[in-house]
């Protein structure tokens, strides 16, 4: 049975990201939504001096500096008796921890940086310091998930049964099949399908695809194939076992 539902999709980003959208904000498909630095962790082996302290120390070092911003050069503690010996940092950035076996973790931000954009025309419902959510109107076909696993996909919405037919012309859309052989499949990750709706009965204990899949009954079947020829936008999501036509 087709549902007509409003949904969700949240795009999460690290904290201190750029969000350049607001709530109640119409988005376009492929719109910048947020701007992301490229960060690095880098491990920096001290356990020469951390190994002379005891856990405590190490604990109390970790709450005082998680978070903080610190630079090259700069003190970070002194070990030793009458004549103590200074501990700096080693480079800038993020301190993140001094591990259990005396490794320094420090995040460091790099001149570039990596956009987020929005995988359908939608609307921002929420924003939050880590993730925003989008909210779309679409028709809902349920079934039942066989292969665990969630993604977009776009293309015409037809059957293909034939090896031949497999191209990649098919990169990044969900296939409509009721051929489960595992050439076939194998054959349409190749070629970069990202999932596969189907109605005909599945051997679960001889699939070797990793591909989302998701098997309808033949009504629900029946009720997809009422778009066949067109293009759509869809979301296969076989773990809450349904696939989403977004709605224009």
């Amino acid at each position: 049975m087709k549902i007509k539902i409003k949904t969700k999709w949240i795009i999460k980003y690290p904290v201190g990201s750029k969000v350049l959208v607001k709530i109640g904000e119409k988005v376009k498909e492929n719109q910048v939504l947020v701007v992301v630095d490229y960060q690095r962790v880098e491990s920096i082996n001290l356990s020469n001096f951390f190994g002379k302290f005891n856990d405590i120390k190490i604990q109390q070092l970790n709450q005082k500096l998680k978070g903080v911003w610190v630079n090259s050069g700069e003190l970070m503690c002194l070990i030793g008796g009458i004549f103590p010996k200074k501990i700096c940092f080693p480079m800038s950035g993020n301190f993140l921890e001094i591990d259990e076996f005396g490794y320094l973790k420090i995040e460091v931000k790099e001149d570039k940086q990596r956009e987020i954009t929005a995988p359908i025309d939608s609307v921002v419902s929420k924003i939050e310091t880590d993730k925003l959510v989008l909210e779309f109107k679409a028709q809902e076909f349920k079934g039942k998930g066989v292969v665990t696993g969630k993604s977009w996909g776009e293309g015409k919405i037809e059957i293909i049964n034939e090896a031949k037919d497999l191209s990649f012309k098919l990169k990044n859309s969900i296939l409509l099949t009721q051929n489960l052989t595992n050439s076939f499949l194998l054959k349409a990750e190749v070629v970069g399908v990202v999932g596969i709706v189907t109605s005909s009965e599945i051997k679960e204990d001889e699939l070797i695809t990793e591909l989302p899949l998701l098997k309808l009954d033949k009504e629900v079947w029946g009720e997809l194939l009422k778009y066949q020829g067109s293009n759509k936008k869809m979301l296969i999501n076989s773990r809450l076992e349904r696939l989403l036509l977004v709605l224009e």
